[in-house]
């Protein structure tokens, strides 16, 4: 039947075409779809990266700028805490405390991300010393649990404000996220 209608044939074999091309396409797409959340998870997973640097500068209580051996230069956000700002109250205490422990000294940085401001937002050390866990543990800033969802930095802000230290000594301390939305112009939005 299909020899004798040359046009019936040239259909078929056109339709039979076409079906194994969409086939063919079909298979490609689910095979690129599958692979497609891989990728995406190896995106979401940060390498974590670290580096000896020597602090140049300190910012606030929770910021701080520091130089390579190789001369590049960072500017870092202590990751986890967020220190009272300098114009509020227990703002200079801050930042005199994280100068005390690091101005001008070596400290190792490891980070996985940036903040919104492109600093680093680290782990910091000297020493023995994590100064993440030190300054939350003297009082000198908050636990910023809108970005950090440690338990164990709780716990340190908890006891020191059991034990009033730092700026939990004056009640009630204004948390630096607040007095940020008071004091924000719109040219500097919060974090």
């Amino acid at each position: 039947m299909y020899l004798r209608n040359p046009i019936l044939l040239a259909t078929v074999l056109g339709a039979c075409a076409i079906s194994q091309a969409i086939g063919a396409l079909h298979q490609e797409s689910t095979k690129q779809t599958s692979q497609k959340p891989r990728v995406e998870k190896e995106e979401k997973e940060a390498k974590e990266e670290s580096i000896v640097v020597t602090v140049t500068k300190i910012i606030d209580g929770d910021s701080l700028k520091a130089k390579s051996k190789e001369g590049k230069e960072y500017e870092i956000q202590v990751e986890g805490i967020d220190a009272p700002e300098l114009k509020q109250p227990h703002g200079k205490e801050s930042t005199e405390a994280l100068s005390k422990m690091v101005m001008g000294k070596e400290i190792k940085v490891t980070w996985t991300k940036k903040d919104n401001f492109d600093r680093l937002l680290a782990q910091i050390h000297i020493d023995k010393t994590h100064v993440n866990q030190e300054m939350l543990r003297t009082g000198h800033a908050w636990h910023f649990k809108r970005y950090n969802q440690s338990k164990e930095l709780a716990e340190l802000e908890d006891e020191a404000k059991k034990a009033k230290r730092g700026l939990w000594a004056t009640e009630p301390p204004q948390a630096p996220w607040d007095f940020r939305k008071e004091t924000r112009s719109p040219e500097k939005p919060d974090r």
